[in-house]
Order: C-alpha cells, then sequence, then structure tokens
C-alpha cells in the first residue's frame, strides 16, 4: 500500500506568490487583446483577405483551439511523469511560452503586410497565428493548472481565484486604454498594427515573465513522491483515462456543465448588449459605464472571498452569489415588462450588480477545478493538472464558439431590421421586448443551471470532502487505496 502524502511542511503562500500569480492572466488577458480583439479589421480592412478564405482559417483556427488546450494539457501530464525529482511541472512551461507568444504576435502583424498580398501572405498569416496560439495555449493551461500546485486549502485557492480575477480585470483595462492609444498614434493601417504589437507584446510579456519568476510550485515533492514502483506503474496516466475522468469525477463533470452554461448561455444576452444600449436606452455610451459598475463589485467581492472562506467553501460562496444575481436579475424582468419606458439609470446599477454577482462564478471557479483534480487524485491515485485543465479550458471554448452563430439568429428572430436603426426610426415593440428579454433573460438562466451544477451535481461536501482533506495532510487513505 502506498504511503501517504503529506503537505504540512510545505511553506506558507507568500504575498508575492499571489501578486505574481495575478500577473499571468494580466499577462495573458492584453496578448488575447492584441491579437484577437484587432484581428478581423486588420485582416479585413487593411489586408483585404477575401472573405471566404478568411472564413475557412477562421474555421480552421477554432478547430485547432478546441484540440489545443486538452492536447497540451495531456503532454504536460505525461511529460512530468518522465521527468526527474525535484522539477517543476509547469513553470518551465510558462517560460518557454513567452519567446513564441511574442514571435507568433509581434510576426503576425509586422511580416504579412509586407509581403504584397496573395498566398504567401494567407500562408504566413495562418502560420503565425497558430504559432501565437501554441504558445498562449502554453502559458495559460500552465498559469491554469499552477494554482493546483500552489495551493493547499480553500482559503489560499480562493485568494489565488481571486489574484487570477483582479489580474484579469486589470490587464483587459490596461490593455483596453493602451493598444487603442497606440493604434491612433501609428495609424489605423497595417504599418500601424505593426508597431502598436511591437510595443505592446513585450510589455505583456514582461508581466507573464513576472508570472513565472514569483509563483512557486508548493506542492512538487507531494506530487512526486512515489513509495513504490507498484504505485509508480499505477500513476502513469494513459489516454484512455481522460474520459474516465467524466465518468468517476462527479465534481469536474459539474464545473464542465457549469462552464459551458455559464459562457454559452449568459454570452448569448451579453451580445445583446449593443442592441440594447443603442436600441433601447437609446446611447451606446451608457455601456462603459455599466461595465466600469460591475468591474468595481466584482474587485470588491474577489477582495472579500479569502475572508469570506474562513466561514464558507468556495461553493458556497459561488453558489450565494448566483441566487443574489438570480433575484436581482428578476427584479429587473419585472421592471422591464412593467414600465412603458425604461430608466437609463436604473437598468444600468441593477444590471451591473446582477452581472458582477453571477460573474462571480466564473471568476472563482479556478479554486474548484483545483478541488476537483485533487478529487482525481483521490479516486485514481493520478495527478492530472494539464489534462483535467486542458478539457475544462476546451468546455469554455464551446461556449463561446456557439455563441457567435446563435446570437445571429436571435437577432434575426426578434425582427431587427438594420435600415430603421440607419434612418434613425425606432425598432418594433416586438423587437423592444425581444432585446429586453434576451439581455437579461439568458443571464439568468445561465446562472440557474449553474446553481443546479453546483447543487445536485457537486459533490466535494460534508463527509467527503473531509476525508480528502484529511488524505491531503496525510491523516487518512485515498479512496482508491480503500477500494482495493
Amino acid at each position: 500500500m502506498a504511503k501517504s502524502t503529506t503537505r504540512a511542511n510545505i511553506k506558507p503562500l507568500k504575498w508575492y506568490n499571489v501578486l505574481g500569480y495575478g500577473c499571468g492572466d494580466a499577462g495573458g488577458v492584453m496578448t488575447l487583446y492584441i491579437v484577437t480583439m484587432n484581428m478581423n479589421r486588420y485582416l479585413q480592412v487593411h489586408l483585404e483577405v477575401n472573405p471566404a478564405i478568411l472564413a475557412v482559417m477562421l474555421l480552421i483556427w477554432n478547430i485547432w483551439d478546441t484540440v489545443n488546450d486538452p492536447m497540451m494539457g495531456t503532454i504536460m501530464d505525461i511529460v512530468f511523469q518522465k521527468s526527474k525529482a525535484g522539477k517543476d511541472k509547469f513553470r518551465p512551461w510558462i517560460l518557454a511560452s513567452i519567446p513564441v507568444m511574442l514571435f507568433g504576435a509581434v510576426a503576425f502583424y509586422m511580416i504579412p503586410s509586407r509581403m504584397g498580398g496573395g498566398w504567401a501572405m494567407v500562408i504566413a498569416l495562418f502560420i503565425l497565428k497558430i504559432i501565437y496560439e501554441g504558445g498562449y495555449t502554453m502559458m495559460n493551461i500552465g498559469m491554469g493548472s499552477l494554482l493546483g500546485a500552489m495551493s493547499t486549502n480553500d482559503t489560499e485557492r480562493a485568494t489565488l481565484a481571486s489574484a487570477r480575477g483582479m489580474g484579469s480585470t486589470v490587464g483587459g483595462m490596461v490593455a483596453g486604454i493602451f493598444i487603442p492609444q497606440l493604434i491612433s498614434f501609428f495609424g489605423d493601417n497595417a504599418i500601424g498594427y505593426g508597431y502598436m504589437a511591437l510595443i505592446a507584446m513585450p510589455l505583456a510579456m514582461v508581466i507573464v515573465f513576472l508570472h513565472y519568476a514569483l509563483t512557486s510550485e508548493r506542492n512538487k515533492d507531494v506530487q512526486q513522491k512515489i513509495a513504490s514502483e507498484e504505485d509508480k506503474e499505477k500513476s502513469k496516466l494513459k489516454l484512455s483515462d481522460i474520459w474516465g475522468i467524466f465518468a468517476r469525477n462527479r465534481a469536474f463533470l459539474a464545473l464542465v456543465l457549469h462552464s459551458i452554461s455559464i459562457t454559452a448561455i449568459q454570452a448569448l444576452g451579453t451580445g445583446m448588449a449593443t442592441y440594447m444600449y443603442a436600441d433601447v436606452l437609446g446611447d451606446i455610451g451608457l455601456q462603459s459605464y455599466a461595465s466600469g459598475l460591475s468591474s468595481a463589485i466584482q474587485i470588491v467581492i474577489l477582495l472579500s472571498a479569502p475572508f469570506l472562506t474562513r466561514k464558507w467553501d468556495l461553493v458556497s460562496i459561488i453558489r450565494f452569489c448566483l441566487v443574489s444575481g438570480i433575484a436581482v436579475y428578476a427584479g429587473l424582468m419585472a421592471y422591464l415588462l412593467m414600465v412603458p419606458t425604461v430608466s437609463p439609470w436604473v437598468y444600468i446599477i441593477v444590471y451591473s450588480v446582477a452581472a458582477g454577482l453571477i460573474i462571480m462564478s466564473v471568476q472563482m471557479q479556478w479554486g474548484l477545478v483545483a478541488e476537483a483534480i485533487d478529487y482525481n487524485e483521490y479516486k485514481t491515485g493520478k495527478r492530472s493538472e494539464g489534462t483535467i485543465y486542458g478539457f475544462f479550458s476546451l468546455s469554455r471554448r464551446i461556449g463561446n464558439t456557439v455563441t457567435g452563430s446563435i446570437t445571429v439568429l436571435l437577432i434575426a428572430a426578434i425582427g431587427y431590421d438594420a435600415n430603421l436603426t440607419k434612418q434613425g426610426l425606432p425598432q418594433s415593440d416586438f423587437t423592444i421586448s425581444g432585446i429586453e428579454i434576451c439581455n437579461v433573460g439568458f443571464p439568468m438562466l445561465a446562472a440557474f443551471l449553474s446553481f443546479c451544477c453546483f447543487t445536485f451535481i457537486w459533490n466535494l461536501k460534508g463527509d467527503l470532502r473531509e476525508k480528502i482533506q484529511a488524505w491531503k495532510e496525510g491523516r487518512g487513505p485515498a479512496e482508491y487505496e480503500t477500494n482495493k
């Protein structure tokens, strides 16, 4: 029988570890703003890529992204099993990702624009985007999986998840302000986009390097300590184990279903936001106020999360936020249905409060991924952070992929007429009601489904949670040991 592992001798989490972990998503979000947020205009307007060719390229890129995440996570797990004792599992991949992302993104904007068009330019665009995505996946999967290798309890998981949420928020704010200004300064043209990438990407990579330098895999010695050759053989990850994760790990299944619901269904409502502000409230500029207020609410909850875990576990905090958000959305829906003219500021304040509460299930879910990883090891004896996080990242991509097409169909289904907007005329009452219902109803539905996942499918609670904690502290056996 394998010896019990212990984490009692692991040093406390340091403040700079928390800061470093937050830097990961800050730098990563900045690279996404640099590449994905500006890509379509760069390709369609400035490089004049044929729409049919661009559609095929986008399809292939999306398929590659779908395959890329779980594949990279599995590779990380397999490589670690073959590495020497004392080696980090994820941080080397994060360090290696920096030159790959830097070259891929800068070259994507600098090289094709100087090739004069044609198939050579298209092939260069295709390959350079693949290179960037490969580097981003190395960093993102390593960063997400790192939370489980850094944390040992609920408070640490909540602290790191909060740091990631803060990093994402700050990185997005900085990129949203900084990048448009660079494009404006250098010119809204292909050359200007190239200079933007040449300045912004190194800055983002410095932040990612801080993520690498300030973090520490505190559990690596425990992960790699194997008592016998029998246990070593049993702990080897096989490709056939991947699908077994879904069958044996209810907690991970709950997270995947939550992720698809919250990213896809909520995004359907979010996709209606511009129509809500422009066509119902009459000023698309009001959306920036709603975004700022929602971010402020998220920051307050993120800062309080580590203290709340002293009384409640992460799932309880998430469920409370979801129920509160649903109640606020329900009140807003009743208001929209009752009043003939919607007050913009009533809508902005109430909607922002609900959105800020519900988005916490996304910001705090990273700590739950770490719990699902622990549970998988408890059940199977195999520590598969990379594989599990890779498939979780895949579930988020599935949600986002589905959303785009359905949103277009919804707009058509409620009778939206773009010509009326161009002429300065209002949409029909049916269309206005459809926009209001979709914009509020879909996020409310997403929150309800997410709540169901964490209430009826998530099973890490009560006695099971205590058994897993005892096993982690070396005070009890793993389930796979007792079931021999």
